[in-house]
């Protein structure tokens, strides 16, 4: 059963250069400032330049009413410097993620594409990838909010 990977692609463009955006995303305590349901996000180990891996407190409202608490280490991973990130996690017993994403800049704007691939069973699988294309829109939505409040 844990062989069913399930996938999400999400894209977006941001009005800012590439080296400005991969360090929201590869700073992984500047990218839980922008996520909504990362509450607290700490450094376990930094193993540089190889991964460094974090500790992350969530608050999720589950079917929009049941309150979960999600506890769990990530690993984030710089594939090329400016060009690939991956982050990584067993987020609960039989749960795992991987997100890849994608920076190019044309013009001064970097486009930036989001793969997601989630391991686990289908029902679990499709409410969690809801879940997270719910999340990383708006961690999109807040990033452009934080940089036109900076200009």
């Amino acid at each position: 059963m844990l062989n069913n990977k399930n996938r999400l692609k999400l894209e977006d463009e941001f009005e800012v250069d590439i080296h400005t955006l991969y360090e929201q995303f590869c700073d992984f305590k500047k990218y839980g400032m922008h996520h909504p349901v990362m509450k607290n996000v700490t450094i376990v180990q930094d193993k540089s330049p190889e991964y460094i891996e974090y500790e992350v407190n969530e608050e999720v409202l589950l079917f929009g009413f049941i309150k979960v608490r999600p506890n769990y280490k990530a690993k984030v991973i710089e594939i090329e410097k400016h060009k690939q990130l991956r982050y990584t996690s067993q987020v609960k017993p039989n749960v795992y993620l991987n997100i890849d994403f994608h920076f190019e800049e044309e013009s001064g704007k970097t486009k930036m594409v989001e793969y997601i691939e989630v391991t686990t069973n289908k029902l679990v699988a499709f409410i969690f990838l809801g879940i997270l294309k719910k999340a990383h829109l708006k961690v999109y939505q807040n990033i452009k909010y934080h940089f036109k409040k900076i200009v």
